[in-house]
C-alpha cells in the first residue's frame, strides 16, 4: 500500500530538490532582468493559494528562474504546469523536475513574451504567475501576455510580482483599468531578493489580480520597443525601418527623433514608412 507523504516530508523534498536546481540555475542573467527571489519567497508565492486549489487546474509561469514551479508541482497535482521562458538553462531545469522530482505534468515552452502569444496557450490557464522586467514597458508586456493566457471563464488569477516606484503606481492602475482587471490584494514587500533590483531594493510587491470574462490585452501582437531595464532607461535607443530600406535612427532627447511616436508620425525620411519600426535590442528574438 502506497503511503501518503506528510507535509514535513514534502517540504524536505522541496529543500533537497531546490538545492540541486540552484546548481543548474547558476547566477542571474542581468540581460533578462533576473534577480532571484529567496527560496522562502519562491515557496510562499505559490502558497498564497492552498495547494489543493491547484489540483486539476492549468497553471503557467511566464518566466520561472525563481523555481516557484517546483513547490507547486510537489505540493499539488495540477492538470498542466507550463513554464514559458527563453533562458537556455530552463529546459534542463524543467527536465529535472519532470524526471527526477516526478512532477509529471510540468512542461517547458520556449517563447519570448515580446512575440505575440502562441494561439494554443490563449484562454487556457486558471493561474498565471508573472514577474516581468521592472520597467513600465515590461509591466505592460508581461501583464498583457498573462491576460492572453488566462481562462476568462474560470475566475482565473494572475500573481504579478513587480517592483515599482510609488510615484509611478498610477501606471499599473491605468493598465488594470484599461485591461478590465481587478486587484484583489496587494502584498507590500512580499518578495525578498538575493540580488538588488534596478531600483536598488531587495524586496518587491505582489499583486493578486482577478481576471474577468471581458478582460482584454493591450498588446495583441508583437511588441517592438525597449522592455528590459537597461533598454528602457537608456538615453538613446536605436530603431530600424522595417521596410527593405533598413534605415536606422537614434531615438531620444539627443537623437534624430525625440520619441518613437515622433518617428512614426513623421515617417522614415528615406522611404516614408510610418511604422512599426524595429527596436534594435541586444537580446535577439529567436
Amino acid at each position: 500500500m502506497k503511503t501518503i507523504p506528510t507535509e514535513e516530508e514534502l517540504f524536505e523534498r522541496i529543500d533537497k530538490a531546490y538545492f540541486e536546481l540552484q546548481e543548474l540555475r547558476g547566477i542571474p542573467n542581468s540581460d533578462y532582468d533576473q534577480y532571484y527571489v529567496s527560496k522562502t519567497s519562491s515557496i510562499e508565492r505559490v502558497l498564497l493559494e492552498h495547494p489543493d486549489d491547484y489540483n486539476g487546474k492549468r497553471i503557467i509561469f511566464l518566466g520561472d528562474m525563481d523555481l516557484s514551479s517546483l513547490p507547486l508541482g510537489i505540493l499539488s497535482k495540477p492538470k498542466d504546469l507550463a513554464v514559458l521562458d527563453i533562458d537556455k538553462r530552463i529546459p534542463e531545469i524543467v527536465f529535472n523536475m519532470k524526471v527526477k522530482q516526478k512532477i509529471r505534468t510540468i512542461r517547458y515552452v520556449n517563447h519570448d513574451i515580446r512575440v505575440r502569444m502562441i494561439l494554443i496557450l490563449k484562454n487556457q490557464f486558471d493561474y498565471i504567475f508573472v514577474e516581468p522586467p521592472m520597467t513600465k514597458e515590461g509591466l505592460e508586456v508581461g501583464l498583457t501576455r498573462a491576460v492572453q493566457c488566462a481562462n476568462k471563464e474560470s475566475s482565473s488569477k494572475i500573481f504579478l510580482s513587480f517592483d515599482i516606484e510609488s510615484e509611478k503606481e498610477d501606471i499599473l492602475e491605468e493598465l488594470i483599468k484599461t485591461m478590465n482587471l481587478e486587484i484583489e490584494e496587494k502584498k507590500t514587500d512580499f518578495n525578498s531578493y538575493e540580488y538588488k533590483t534596478p531600483l536598488n531594493k531587495t524586496v518587491s510587491d505582489l499583486y493578486i489580480i482577478k481576471v474577468k470574462q471581458n478582460s482584454k490585452e493591450t498588446i495583441a501582437n508583437h511588441y517592438y520597443g525597449p522592455m528590459y531595464y537597461r533598454e528602457s532607461n537608456s538615453h538613446l535607443q536605436l530603431y530600424k525601418c522595417k521596410t527593405i530600406c533598413g534605415e536606422s535612427f537614434n531615438v531620444g532627447s539627443e537623437g534624430e527623433f525625440n520619441s518613437i511616436d515622433e518617428l512614426e508620425n513623421k515617417g522614415c525620411p528615406k522611404c516614408n514608412h510610418k511604422g512599426p519600426f524595429l527596436y534594435n535590442s541586444s537580446i535577439k528574438i529567436e
